[in-house]
């Protein structure tokens, strides 16, 4: 669990779906730097707290902006604010001070789980089958089956998505990477997700980033307490000077989530990702893929009966008015 800037559990709305990890077998830590440790609230899970003096000097080594380090203020980066990309560093260090063969990471602002859609019956499926356990146990079962270094689940917002197991792609904020030998170190202090995703889909040895299409996750849209505090549109525009050939900047008419104003978002080009995602191990893919479209026909089935069960109650509403 990623976090920083939410000493509140209630901030933290993904804090509801951890202990869906217990059947997993996972070992679930928030990871928060040694300024913000002393004020969060704790659940059942224990922090994993990266020192400020490394995460600096980290920082400082793997800074994508063009400001220097000499030029920091004395909290953090020339706005004294690091950005994410030093959790998830950490984050992976301590998969392998723990011997894992991969790290699950997690944003602290998530809403809802999902299978295909944003939809309840969606919602409810996911969570008959194991929640964020059920996402863990898919996501690490493409990454082992394929040359996959990082997959992830789908921002509920991207829509149109074609019907595959998984894809090359963008992971954001939900996703397995594996750990040790062949590591790409992250870099910031933010979009840190589609440069990392960027490494592992232009390098020469073929492997790739991945996205699971058919996991889907919201998060939630209105605070502006964690990183949210600090980000705004210059995470575009830098965006594009570091990728020029893939990155494109525009004006939308609103946010990722339909609320809000006007504002600047980043597109990636289709073929940003060089590497294709490729199955390595048929067996275990066929069986991810079993138990997806297991699912799938479960959702099908509930997803019809909650639309029959809208269009009568519409019919209903109708006819007394």
């Amino acid at each position: 669990m990623i976090s920083g800037g939410r000493p509140k559990l209630k901030q933290r709305p993904t804090a509801k779906f951890l202990h869906d990890l217990d059947i997993f077998g996972a070992n679930v830590v928030w990871v928060v730097s040694e300024k913000d440790a002393p004020g969060y609230e704790l659940d059942d899970f224990p922090l994993s707290v990266y020192p400020q003096a490394w995460a600096r000097e980290y920082a400082a080594a793997h800074w994508m902006l063009p400001t220097k380090p000499d030029q920091w203020s004395t909290t953090g980066g020339p706005d004294g604010f690091l950005g994410a990309f030093p959790g998830r560093e950490w984050a992976c260090l301590e998969a392998e001070r723990r011997g894992c063969w991969g790290v699950l990471q997690i944003d602290d602002n998530f809403t809802t789980l999902s299978i295909p859609r944003g939809t309840n019956s969606s919602r409810q499926v996911v969570k008959q089958h194991g929640g964020m356990g059920l996402f863990a146990d898919l996501l690490a079962g493409v990454t082992l089956s394929t040359n996959g270094r990082m997959v992830g689940a789908a921002l509920q917002s991207v829509n149109h998505e074609r019907p595959v197991v998984a894809r090359k792609g963008f992971p954001y904020s939900l996703f397995v990477e594996q750990v040790g030998e062949g590591r790409e170190p992250w870099f910031g202090p933010f979009e840190d997700d589609i440069t990392h995703a960027y490494q592992y889909g232009t390098r020469s040895d073929g492997v790739t980033a991945g996205v699971a299409t058919s996991l889907r996750y919201m998060k939630e849209s209105k605070s502006k307490s964690g990183m949210r505090a600090v980000y705004d549109q210059t995470r575009a525009v830098q965006l594009q000077r570091i990728f020029p050939q893939s990155a494109r900047i525009g004006i939308h008419a609103s946010k990722s989530n339909g609320a809000g104003g006007p504002r600047v978002f980043h597109g990636m080009s289709s073929n940003a990702i060089r590497n294709p995602l490729r199955v390595t191990d048929p067996v275990l893919f066929g069986k991810v893929k079993a138990r997806l479209e297991g699912i799938l026909a479960e959702w099908f089935i509930a997803q019809q009966e909650a639309n029959r069960l809208k269009v009568s109650n519409r019919v209903k509403a109708g006819a007394r008015s």
